[in-house]
């Protein structure tokens, strides 16, 4: 199942502007691995707009996860992609708006160089499930391993997430 989050240009961008764009962002990203996300990357469509893709990796194969281990880089997540369209924005003046595969039109803005609530809403989110898949899927791992997570307030029941009730 694949899943994307989208930016997209508020307005058209010039040709030369487009190339000093993607330049800057080639900076932004580099120094990390990006193995929780795939980097800010750009097209520039027939109407002129910049627009880009990026998907979220959330169980990235432990092959990748040993590879990207050795080059002892930090990861790029979601949370950088935001970092870097947010520096983006500020220092060329572009507003972005942010979909993903699963919304209805924009989920909200980039307009200089801040994030609206929404967006940040939704990208947190998205970085926060992959922590979770990650420390789930290394819990599963310990287990299958022969060693038992042996925290107090655990039975012997399957793992849980658990959730405070309303009002708390």
């Amino acid at each position: 199942m694949g899943f994307s989050i989208h930016y997209r240009s508020t307005r058209p961008v010039s040709a030369s502007k487009v190339d000093a764009i993607r330049q800057a962002a080639d900076e932004l990203c580099g120094g990390r691995t990006w193995l929780g996300c795939e980097p800010v990357g750009f097209i520039q469509q027939d109407d002129g707009r910049l627009f880009g893709s990026s998907k979220p990796n959330f169980q990235p194969h432990p092959d990748d996860v040993a590879s990207a281990a050795r080059e002892g880089l930090p990861d790029g997540t979601t949370r950088d992609l935001l970092d870097v369209l947010c520096r983006l924005s500020r220092d060329y003046g572009i507003d972005w708006e942010i979909s993903h595969d699963y919304s209805d039109g924009p989920v909200g803005y980039i307009r200089g160089g801040v994030c609206d609530g929404k967006v940040a809403t939704q990208i947190e989110a998205f970085a926060d499930l992959g922590d979770i898949i990650g420390d789930l899927t290394a819990e599963a791992e310990n287990e299958a391993d022969g060693e038992r997570d042996t925290d107090e307030d655990d039975d012997d029941g399957p793992s849980i997430l658990s959730f405070r009730p309303k009002g708390e």
